[in-house]
């Protein structure tokens, strides 16, 4: 299990100050053991900005989930037409980016909260080519270090 001196994490960025962020805080088995979801499972703190709703909870994911949308992501981005989703393991979040015209996507999707009551947030915002390029940036960090989706 791996813990951080430095943060390292990767944002879907949009406009006006929306956001969904994830933080690593633990990578279990790496760099000896990957999971049976590939790559290496991940404890990552999540923040979602959508309006004026929040989410901060605890996610978990793996690298190979990250890796998957990293390609997709970057295909799309370089053509600039397509749908690239994300979904994790335990499926409590799940969002889409869209590509519209001219750069221009909307960010759609839905995260759940695990525990005694059902909670639920649906949101939906814009972000652009500009603020995507960002987070490829960000997700090709993480790849150089965890490697690609493989069990």
């Amino acid at each position: 299990m791996e813990k951080f001196s430095e943060i390292e994490e990767f944002s879907v960025k949009g406009e006006n100050g929306n956001w969904i962020k994830f933080s690593f805080q633990e990578v279990y088995g790496f760099p000896e053991s990957t999971s049976h979801w590939g790559g290496y499972e991940v404890r990552a703190s999540l923040e979602i900005k959508s309006g004026n709703f929040n989410v901060k909870s605890i996610l978990w994911t793996s690298t190979g989930e990250i890796q998957d949308f990293l390609k997709c992501l970057e295909a799309s981005n370089k053509v600039l037409k397509g749908k690239v989703k994300f979904e994790n393991y335990e499926r409590n979040l799940e969002f889409t980016v869209t590509y519209t015209e001219l750069g221009h996507t909307v960010v759609e999707g839905t995260y759940f909260e695990f525990g005694q009551f059902e909670n639920e947030l649906k949101f939906e915002f814009s972000s652009d080519q500009s603020y995507l390029t960002q987070t490829i940036k960000e997700l090709n960090l993480i790849s150089l270090k965890y490697g690609n989706n493989k069990e």
